[in-house]
């Protein structure tokens, strides 16, 4: 597939405001929101620019619809019952998405540089690594973190920056191995941070680059001499031992919680609690399938169910969030609000996926990040309410709207060779 597109000339501060965001994003924290409104308010001229040769094509409305869909209905329901409340969420959350829609826009005409992304997501993912192996040094805690920030979001964001990092070391970048520390460095952040959520990725992200960029590792492998590969094979099993190493006790944990739940009953635990969450999540859509409970209906409900003995009090201390995307907005928006969250997810991707043969090796290496962001979100989304969560939904939103649009600078229909 031949993917021609002429590139519109990136526009500094857009990139300066983009690298700032994913550099402060895990180490920050409140730089993620600080970048987040300026990425807004820089993307404001670029939005009210006549479109001329930066016209949207069909898939861009189609991904605008899908942002639009979410945010109203998130809007709709927030009029309905009230904003969001509860830990680490935004009383003007239900508004992302819209702004998200106008970067996108804004950004068609004046984009952001492509390095942005790649040195802001290094630098952030360096910068956490640097940070958590100190605390992890001095105070010796199973699960470190920045203070300020959830190790949840904490250990998915560092692992999304190491992967985009990858992603760019892999296209034969000019500081290749620099790159590539830096994506060490986010798994070495995840893995700190004991975020179990993340990991589960991992798996389809490997294969993901198997598929994509299987041949172009190969060559970079072969291009090496050989004591470089024998250090990096000696690299990979030390990175592979300390990755069993943090990770076994917690997946050792996650056993014996899962035994607790099953044959004990027992909810003070990680898995018992978003086990009985997710139990309570179910109950409450289907008593109301089509438009589910609603922000001000929710939350009264939960601490009924608290209060009667049929949730574990502890989920008041996390927001009343339920630790799942998918079953958090089926109990708040019902079957309408799962389908416009599904369409946050399988819109982007199919623009992405649809390029990632492109002949074009920017069009395709942008695609493959853009694919790897939703597939990776939608899996932290499993155990985890991402989208109620500020950092983690900012991120989502700034990323894929910086991939789609640094992926396809001028909407140009491809041609199929």
């Amino acid at each position: 597939m031949h993917c021609r597109f002429k590139s519109h000339k990136s526009d500094p501060l857009n990139s300066l405001a983009l690298a700032g965001f994913l550099a402060g994003l895990v180490i920050l924290p409140l730089g993620y929101a600080a970048f987040a409104a300026l990425i807004v308010v820089l993307a404001l001229p670029g939005a009210l620019l006549p479109r001329r040769d930066s016209r949207l094509c069909p898939e861009d409305r189609w991904f605008l619809l899908a942002l639009l869909l979410f945010g109203l209905h998130l809007v709709l329901d927030a009029w309905r019952g009230g904003a969001p409340v509860g830990h680490q969420t935004a009383s003007t959350l239900p508004w992302w998405p819209l702004a998200a829609a106008l970067v996108l826009v804004g950004w068609r005409r004046l984009p952001p540089a492509g390095v942005a992304l790649w040195w802001g997501a290094a630098f952030g993912a360096l910068a956490a690594c640097g940070i958590v192996l100190v605390r992890w040094l001095a105070l010796g805690v199973d699960r470190v973190h920045v203070p300020g920030i959830n190790a949840i979001p904490f250990g998915n964001l560092s692992l999304v920056l190491g992967v985009l990092s990858l992603v760019w070391a892999l296209r034969l970048s000019q500081m290749p191995l620099l790159f590539g520390v830096a994506a060490l460095a986010g798994l070495v952040v995840s893995l700190l941070s004991g975020t179990r959520g993340g990991w589960v990725t991992l798996p389809v992200v490997a294969l993901v680059l198997l598929l994509c960029q299987g041949e172009e590792i190969r060559r970079l492998w072969l291009a090496r001499p050989l004591r470089t590969r024998l250090l990096a094979v000696a690299g990979v099993v030390l990175v592979a031992a300390f990755a069993v190493w943090q990770a076994l006790p917690r997946a050792v944990a996650l056993v014996e919680d899962l035994r607790g739940y099953l044959h004990q009953g027992v909810t003070r635990t990680s898995v018992g609690l978003r086990l009985d969450m997710w139990h309570a999540a179910w109950t409450l859509f289907l008593q109301k399938p089509l438009l589910g409970w609603g922000e001000g209906a929710m939350m009264p409900e939960l601490r009924r169910l608290i209060a009667a003995g049929e949730l574990n009090e502890q989920a008041r201390y996390f927001g009343f969030q339920l630790h799942s995307d998918v079953l958090d907005t089926l109990a708040r928006r019902g079957l309408l609000g799962l389908i416009t969250l599904l369409l946050m997810y399988a819109v982007p991707l199919a623009g992405f996926v649809r390029r990632l043969r492109c002949a074009d090796v920017d069009v395709r290496t942008f695609a493959l990040a853009g694919t790897l962001v939703v597939l990776m979100f939608a899996g932290f989304g499993l155990t985890q309410s991402q989208f109620r969560d500020e950092r983690s939904f900012a991120a989502y939103l700034v990323l894929v709207v910086t991939c789609w649009v640094l992926m396809r600078p001028k909407p140009i229909d491809p041609l199929k060779s």
